[in-house]
């Protein structure tokens, strides 16, 4: 599960190197710069989802989590 995380979290940051570089530009692609927006929060969303599963087991690891 970690190294899911860190490879989302990579191309996370990758996705916004590219916004940011697109987003300079003088004549901006506003489609393109949509769609890696789209992208990245798709990301996000995934990282989120790997986060909450992975404290969910570490709490029940623990002892900790409510039946």
């Amino acid at each position: 599960m970690h190294q899911k995380l860190v490879a989302l979290r990579v191309r996370h940051a990758i996705l916004d190197a590219k916004i940011e570089r697109e987003a300079r530009r003088p004549h901006t692609d506003t489609i393109r710069l949509t769609a890696l927006k789209k992208l990245r929060l798709r990301l996000k969303e995934q990282i989120a989802q790997v986060e909450r599963e992975f404290f969910r087991k570490e709490l029940r690891g623990n002892g900790m989590a409510r039946a």
